[in-house]
């Protein structure tokens, strides 16, 4: 999966194989994240291709949804990207647009655009490998007011394991990029660094390993980074038999 970060970041990704490779097709996408609605139906996306080499694309957009923490696609027709194919030379650059066919809802829709390099024609030589690049970038469809909203529930595998669960009830995605777990002192106990999105009402667990042994009933602080903002929850943990979440 290619790492996402903050919308004007750009992404560059590169295809590497053994040292025996004798030439790579490096490639520089910005923006990471494309934002629609009814006042903004149409956005661009800049591909540069820094390699040695040309790199031939295509640019397909899908619907995604989220199932038990399992991101699921669809084929769709509410957004069209142009061009949907496209060859870039070795120092150029394309622009992608993409275009909104249907009208923002009060819940955010989510989409995906897959860049996905096509192969060449070009001979490759005696040891050496080609990797072709596949990237997939979010794109959200918005509407004014709409917010995601966090439900939290925290339960005990064992002394040393927890699993926390995280419930998007609001209207809008949220974008995690980092969780912590501390005592009600202060004390850290544990931590989970990555990129997730939780869609409208998706609902994505998380395991944590424990640095320290934690009992029933024991009040935890839980500090989420979404990129944008911080969010604190003081959370009981709680048996596996017991339900019930926190804000």
């Amino acid at each position: 999966m290619p790492k996402m970060f903050a919308r004007r970041a750009a992404a560059t990704l590169l295809a590497l194989a053994q040292p025996t490779t004798a030439w790579a097709a490096t490639l520089k996408i910005y923006p990471v994240l494309v934002a629609l609605d009814d006042k903004t139906p149409v956005e661009t996306m800049t591909i540069e291709n820094s390699g040695d080499a040309p790199a031939r694309m295509q640019v397909r957009v899908v619907a995604w949804r989220q199932d038990n923490g399992q991101d699921l696609f669809e084929e769709t027709r509410d957004i069209l990207a142009n061009p949907p194919l496209f060859e870039i030379a070795a120092g150029g650059q394309q622009i992608a647009r993409f275009g909104l066919r249907t009208a923002a809802t009060p819940t955010e829709k989510s989409y995906r655009v897959f860049l996905e390099e096509i192969p060449t024609d070009r001979p490759t030589a005696a040891g050496e490998i080609r990797t072709l690049l596949r990237v997939s970038i979010p794109i959200f469809v918005t509407a004014p007011g709409a917010q995601a909203s966090l439900t939290w529930q925290l339960t005990a595998t064992n002394d040393r394991q927890l699993t926390l669960t995280a419930r998007n009830e609001g209207s809008a995605h949220v974008h995690l990029n980092r969780l912590d777990l501390k005592r009600a002192d202060g004390t850290a106990l544990a931590t989970r660094q990555e990129s997730i999105y939780i869609l409208p009402g998706a609902t994505r667990s998380f395991l944590f390993d424990m640095q320290r042994p934690v009992g029933g009933g024991e009040k935890l602080t839980l500090e989420a980074a979404t990129g944008q903002r911080s969010l604190t929850a003081q959370l009981v943990l709680q048996s596996a038999s017991h339900a019930g979440g926190t804000r």
